[in-house]
């Protein structure tokens, strides 16, 4: 589950560090101003949409930083697109190639992830709402 008061302290210190006030950075991310309001006074949680909008606008924003706080944000860090999550290789696939509908992206096999362990898996929703799980330590 998603620590709230974590992920607001991460959305604060990328504020800062853009020197973006909520205004302003509702503006980058293309949301109503009073979106980012809710989610800093923890009146709503961050939709899945709200999420993907930050993840693609500051490039040395990933994944990891933004929900789970693993690793620093920086110009060169990598970070993960939801196709590269969505077809990680040490993950069983949900569809068979029978089953995925011709419309649904795909990533050629060099790029997908190749790590030995699993570290998050996210799932989605159409009405953009989406669960974390993480390993078991």
């Amino acid at each position: 589950m998603l620590n709230i008061d974590a992920f607001i302290k991460r959305l604060e210190e990328l504020m800062e560090q853009q020197q973006l006030n909520a205004a302003a950075f509702a503006e980058k991310i293309g949301v109503q101003r009073s979106s980012v309001s809710h989610v800093l006074s923890k009146r709503n949680r961050p939709s899945l949409d709200f999420i993907l909008k930050i993840e693609a606008q500051f490039e040395e924003v990933s994944f990891d930083w933004l929900l789970l706080g693993k690793s620093k944000p920086s110009l060169h860090s990598p970070s993960l697109s939801v196709s590269e999550i969505n077809l990680a290789a040490d993950l069983e696939p949900t569809q068979t190639p029978a089953e995925i509908p011709s419309s649904s992206p795909t990533v050629p096999i060099e790029t997908r992830i190749t790590s030995e362990e699993t570290i998050q898996v996210i799932q989605t929703y159409k009405d953009g709402t989406f669960r974390v799980f993480l390993p078991k330590s």
